[in-house]
């Protein structure tokens, strides 16, 4: 009985929600990868009593009631839409990120929006989301506004140079899930080289790009071998990670980076790459833990 219910918690995915219009389309997305997985959804709303802070007994209460009016309204939404999703809802004391990041040690995906308002305001603009990026001890995914209401049936996958397997596997599984092209994406930047005859610097780019595609396909090797229902496409480019990786994605199902983590209780923020995508990125960004 432990096990059985250690492994459904572990499948389970966690959605953070406000009362924005965001927020519900960061649930419908969690809500629909739940039925894609045959996974239980979680809500979770975070009415933020700081700790140690002395508050009126009455003011506490009325906010949970009022998190947890919003939780009926949300699930009312989500079941009409998602009949056969097992649906959960709490109501959380903590900020939004301590709640997401206890929460995602039994689950399998932690989504939130960019931005709203109460529970989980300034996705974007503010550290809670770059926080979850370091600490959540599961993949975290980040649904932002204006997300086009057609997408491409395909996952898009950063390579960096010696990737860990993590967010090769998350993005290969996706892929599988969604009857998905897989496009993974090698970006590097320009390699100074001296040239004679051409009288300055240079780089062989058709050279570099077919090396770095080479490189790429070594390292999906393994895993694709795992998976030869899913369609592999691999591309290189010369240029800035963050807008190549934007550009590559636009209108895709989902884009899958690794986030280097720096545990420490001060740490805030997952890398260049992985905060770039969460601040700039249209696409829903999938930000793999690697430890």
């Amino acid at each position: 009985m432990t096990e059985n219910r250690h492994a459904e918690t572990s499948e389970r995915i966690v959605v953070g929600v406000d009362g924005s219009e965001n927020a519900m389309r960061a649930a419908e997305w969690a809500a629909r990868e739940a039925a894609t997985r045959g996974a239980p959804l979680v809500l979770v709303h975070a009415v933020t009593v700081p700790e140690g802070y002395v508050m009126v007994g009455d003011l506490v209460a009325h906010m949970r009631r009022e998190g947890e009016a919003l939780l009926r309204h949300i699930s009312e939404r989500l079941r009409s839409g998602f009949p056969d999703v097992h649906l959960t809802a709490e109501v959380s004391d903590l900020t939004p990120a301590h709640a997401l990041t206890e929460l995602s040690e039994n689950a399998a995906l932690v989504v939130t929006g960019t931005r709203g308002h109460g529970g989980f305001a300034g996705m974007m603009v503010g550290s809670t989301s770059r926080k979850l990026a370091v600490h959540a001890h599961c993949p975290l995914v980040v649904v932002r506004d204006g997300l086009p209401s057609e997408t491409l049936e395909e996952v898009v996958l950063g390579v960096e140079p010696d990737q860990d397997p993590a967010p090769i596997r998350h993005a290969f599984a996706a892929a599988a899930r969604y009857g998905a092209v897989l496009h993974a994406v090698r970006v590097w930047h320009p390699h100074a080289m001296y040239s004679s005859v051409a009288g300055g610097y240079c780089e062989d780019f058709a050279e570099t790009r077919s090396a770095e595609i080479e490189s790429v396909n070594k390292l999906l090797g393994p895993v694709a071998a795992s998976h030869p229902e899913v369609r592999v496409e691999v591309s290189a480019a010369r240029g800035n990670t963050v807008p190549v990786l934007i550009e590559a994605a636009r209108g895709a199902r989902l884009l899958v980076v690794g986030a280097h983590r720096h545990r420490g209780p001060l740490a805030i923020g997952a890398g260049y790459v992985a905060d770039g995508l969460l601040a700039h990125a249209v696409t829903p960004v999938a930000v793999v833990p690697i430890h």
